[in-house]
């Protein structure tokens, strides 16, 4: 969700090139979005300066219009349990466990609980054709569980690898790639083809200078495209310096963090919380990838808050209630 500023900026593009001074240029402006999910990333942030960064914090918000849309076309129609329970679970009215460990945590339903012996990417890949990977995700809080997890299921794929990349003089980074390989662009390469940040594609064929791919989402689904080595800069504000790779802007997409999943949609979705998500719409986001609980599967660690308490198992659901009743 873009955060108040970005939409102020629009404000001033808008009134600058219409030569109005009217809000938005005097132009009409659709939005589309769910405060159930993710909301603006603050670094550093307190939950009281995450919700002052929403666009329903902004000077504009008084001149829109809302208009509710009441049926979840992601999930199937014979799945109005599951449907429910999303909406619980992102307003925050589901049930918390009252006192004990993990008390003001939620019940994970029993049906998408994995065994402590079962492994959850046997779950999601273990029987599936290779082509219907793209198809499946395993998600997580952060980015670290998900390499780990990329690598466990890259190894799986017949063949040996055909690219891998160590960068001399820079922090460790390999990039590990097989035909067959399903993929995510980390960068916007051509809209109009549809080559976005996010956009998942399978390798066909690898070259020096390029990644032979076939599209798997999006507006050119099926299209071979061409991905060449981008420069690419990594900073951190607490570095006195900027990094700098020239690399294939691509990562394995097997497993992607939960804010990476945001608006995509997957027929078998695992979600992997070595530790409790820690942000507003984490745990909603992830539930409402797929279609029905029989397609969810959980595989939670043991953290203070969550785990197993009388045969039922328990995490941490963040919601600030509060942006949602603004």
């Amino acid at each position: 969700m873009i955060p108040k500023h970005a939409l102020n900026a629009i404000d001033k593009l808008l009134q600058d090139v219409c030569n109005n001074k009217f809000p938005f240029g005097g132009k009409v402006i659709l939005m589309g979005g769910n405060f159930r999910q993710i909301l603006p990333v603050v670094k550093r942030g307190q939950p009281a300066d995450i919700v002052e960064a929403c666009i329903k914090c902004s000077q504009h918000w008084q001149y829109v219009q809302r208009f509710s849309l009441t049926e979840n076309m992601r999930v199937q129609a014979e799945e109005e349990e599951f449907s429910q329970w999303l909406l619980k679970l992102g307003s925050g009215t589901l049930p918390l466990k009252a006192d004990g460990s993990f008390r003001g945590c939620i019940e994970i339903p029993e049906q998408c609980l994995l065994g402590e012996n079962e492994s959850l990417v046997d779950k999601i890949f273990g029987v599936a054709d290779k082509d219907d990977y793209a198809k499946r995700a395993i998600l997580t809080p952060n980015n670290v569980d998900s390499l780990a997890i990329n690598e466990e299921v890259l190894d799986r794929l017949p063949g040996g690898v055909k690219n891998s990349l160590t960068p001399s003089g820079m922090p460790v980074h390999c990039l590990k790639l097989k035909i067959g390989a399903v993929i995510m662009l980390l960068r916007n390469l051509d809209l109009k083809a549809g080559l976005c940040n996010g956009t998942r594609l399978i390798v066909r064929a690898l070259q020096n200078n390029y990644i032979d791919g076939q599209v798997l989402t999006g507006v050119s689904v099926g299209k071979r495209v061409f991905v060449p080595r981008v420069q690419l800069t990594q900073s951190d504000s607490n570095l006195p310096f900027t990094l700098k790779r020239r690399q294939f802007p691509v990562r394995l997409a097997y497993s992607m963090t939960i804010n990476k999943s945001q608006g995509q949609t997957f027929d078998k979705v695992g979600i992997y919380l070595k530790n409790p998500c820690f942000s507003h719409g984490q745990l909603y986001v992830a539930c409402s990838r797929t279609r029905s609980f029989n397609t969810l599967f959980f595989k939670i660690d043991e953290h203070s808050l969550q785990g197993m308490s009388f045969n039922k198992c328990y995490t941490n659901n963040v919601v600030f209630t509060n942006v949602l009743n603004l």
